[in-house]
This record gives C-alpha cells, structure tokens and sequence, in this order.
C-alpha cells in the first residue's frame, strides 16, 4: 500500500463551517448568514454541511467591493 500522507489544511476537499469560517475569516453568525442568503453555497454530507474550497473562493471574490475601488 502506497504512503498515504494526510491532505493539509490547504489541500482539503471539503470544508467544515468551522474550517471555512477559519479560512475565511468571517464569523459564524456571518457564515451562516451568506449561507441562509444562498450567497456561500453548501453541500450536505448526511448531517454535516460541507463547503467546496472552490466554491467559497468564488463566493467571497462575488460579494461587494467597497472603498474607493467600489
């Protein structure tokens, strides 16, 4: 069996709210906000809501600029 190295925080595949909010840098109470708005889409795994790295990315670079290069 081939050396099975344990994907980084980085390389992760799937997200936690916990994890994305971390990665984000947005709160909990905010995330689950743009979740509820359908402005972060999630995916269900049974009871756990999983985010796409991919997907949170293109959600955040989607939200409004604001200053001067608004």
């Amino acid at each position: 069996m081939p050396n099975a190295t344990p994907l980084s925080f980085a390389d992760s595949l799937a997200l936690s709210i916990t994890e994305a909010c971390a990665r984000s840098s947005i709160g909990r109470t905010t995330f689950y906000k743009l979740l509820k708005g359908g402005q972060i889409p999630a995916h269900k795994c049974g009871r756990r809501t999983i985010i796409l790295p991919d997907e949170l990315r293109q959600a955040l670079e989607s939200l409004p600029r604001t200053g001067r290069n608004a």
